[in-house]
């Protein structure tokens, strides 16, 4: 555990992490639940990932004051709530502390797409890991030590469900492992205590409820339908699993590149991670139920399109518990030899993040195009030019929009209406309508573009094209347009029905 708070103090300090529009609206969301706002049931714009993230960060803002940092705080507790969490599931179900000294070490050292994800915020997933890992405890504490009559374990076990279920539809892979292990001994199952776990669930989940009962089941909508329009079959999700996220999990490649960060070094690697699995083959049964079934739902369903590796995050769990197994077995004869194959381990893992902190941009980043990549040195230079230049209001890309609105505490609002994409295809990105309606109202308006010099480009083309002037300026990879001499809009300019560029 100290291990694994020292990492993430260095990982903190790096300065390496960039922050994002996606993590703005968290910080933005806790921000309003403080002011008195009505609680969102999810993540703003979207009827998936419920604000347990905002809840729990709004309680850090209390604490430390609104910042990046207070955010991020949250998420390392969580993550070494996960760790601990994690040998403890390894103590039950191998009653050998060596083996959760082991998954405890490498928990501590995750590989750079574990460090990415649990020190950003996104909406949910640091809280999947934890209520994922408590729902296999709670599991194992009725089936392995026979609770079948605890009305307590059952409560919380339903209790968990639901709160993973509203929280974010992922722990599906927890549920899965789960049921297996109690079919497994189905006839001491008492079926009074199921159903309070039923009326547990129900509870803690019901946010998601009301909210669909209201909504015309949004989120039902969605979880059928993913993200189907950006295609890929079965054979597509299956090679992007096996040559993109696999690689991604077990550290051998960045989540925001095509390339494998490791070379050659990935053949030795997995060389070894094969034997270990060989050597565990037959124990923790449930480690490889939740394995299997992680690798099913994700090909199987559309959202295996997305092989950046976040929804493969639950895998570190069963993959450490196993290699913890394997390693194990050479306890008694080769302790050397076991020592080295964990320093082989953990070493690609700390090598791979180091090496991701020193390079600065991209760092540690959950984008994985350049053009929305970009650092946050010069977002206080646009935020003060801003405010000198009557900018507080306007149009901007997505990225831009929500990042620089948390960043000045509000004061610069602007609306996503820009295309943020290098093809410059618009996309609505709309979170937060109250900032459109503001800045529609507003007198005065500016554009606001990041890493885009061709839609720079069009929009002097056509304001120009209009008799429209205005003032230019660049500020690192910002473009701010003001001193806009009539109010108009980006769909007005024709901005949302640019032909895609190649």
């Amino acid at each position: 555990m100290a291990l694994a708070a020292t990492w993430r103090f260095v990982i903190l300090a790096s300065n390496a992490v960039s922050f994002h529009s996606d993590e703005a609206i968290i910080g933005l969301m806790a921000r309003h639940i403080l002011q008195g706002q009505p609680i969102p049931t999810f993540f703003y714009g979207q009827a998936y990932m419920g604000s347990l993230d905002a809840l729990l960060v709004s309680l850090s803002f209390r604490v430390f004051g609104e910042s990046v940092l207070s955010i991020r705080l949250v998420q390392s507790a969580l993550y070494l709530l996960t760790v601990g969490t994690t040998m403890l599931i390894a103590l039950r179900l191998s009653n050998n502390r060596t083996v959760a000294a082991i998954v405890g070490v490498l928990m501590a050292l995750p590989s750079p797409l574990v460090a990415l994800y649990t020190t950003i915020s996104l909406g949910g997933y640091g809280e999947t890991l934890l209520i994922g890992n408590l729902l296999l405890l709670t599991a194992c504490e009725i089936s392995l030590r026979e609770r079948w009559n605890s009305w307590q374990h059952w409560l919380v076990l339903g209790g968990l469900v639901g709160l993973g279920w509203w929280t974010n539809n992922l722990i599906v892979v927890y549920i899965f492992p789960v049921a297996i292990l109690m079919l497994r001994s189905w006839r001491h199952i008492v079926w009074s205590r199921v159903g309070g776990a039923a009326l547990a669930f129900f509870v803690f989940s019901a946010p998601w409820w009301l909210y669909n009962f209201t909504h015309d089941w949004e989120s039902i909508h969605f979880l059928s339908g993913g993200f189907q329009p950006v295609g890929g079959g079965l054979e597509d999700r299956l090679l992007g699993f096996l040559l993109l996220g696999l690689p991604a999990v077990i550290g051998v490649r960045y989540s925001w590149a095509v390339n494998l960060w490791a070379s050659l070094w990935v053949i030795p690697l997995i060389i070894l991670y094969v034997g270990l699995l060989v050597a565990a083959s037959r124990r923790a049964s449930l480690m490889w139920w939740m394995l299997v079934g992680i690798i099913m739902i994700f090909v199987g369903s559309s959202f295996g399109v997305d092989a950046t590796g976040r929804y493969l995050l639950p895998m570190i769990i069963p993959l450490s518990i196993l290699l913890a197994f394997g390693a194990q077995r050479l306890q008694a004869r080769w302790m050397g030899a076991m020592l080295g194959l964990i320093m082989l381990l953990i070493g690609t893992n700390v090598i791979g993040t180091g090496l991701a902190l020193r390079t600065i941009p991209p760092g540690l980043t959950p984008q994985f195009d350049p053009a929305t990549d970009f650092t946050n040195d010069y977002d206080q230079q646009v935020i003060d030019f801003l405010h000198e230049h009557g900018g507080q209001y306007g149009y901007a890309t997505y990225w831009a929009s929500y990042r620089l609105a948390f960043l000045s505490h509000e004061t610069i609002i602007l609306s996503p209406q820009l295309p943020y994409k290098a093809s410059l295809v618009y996309t609505s990105t709309e979170r937060y309508p109250a900032y459109t309606d503001k800045v529609a109202q507003a007198k005065q308006h500016v554009f606001v573009t990041v890493n885009l010099p061709a839609l720079d480009a069009i929009i002097a083309q056509k304001m120009t094209g209009a008799a429209i002037t205005y003032t230019q300026q660049a500020i690192g990879p910002y473009t701010v347009f003001y001193d806009i001499s009539k109010e108009v809009t980006p769909a007005e300019l024709g901005l949302q029905d640019l032909p895609a560029v190649p």
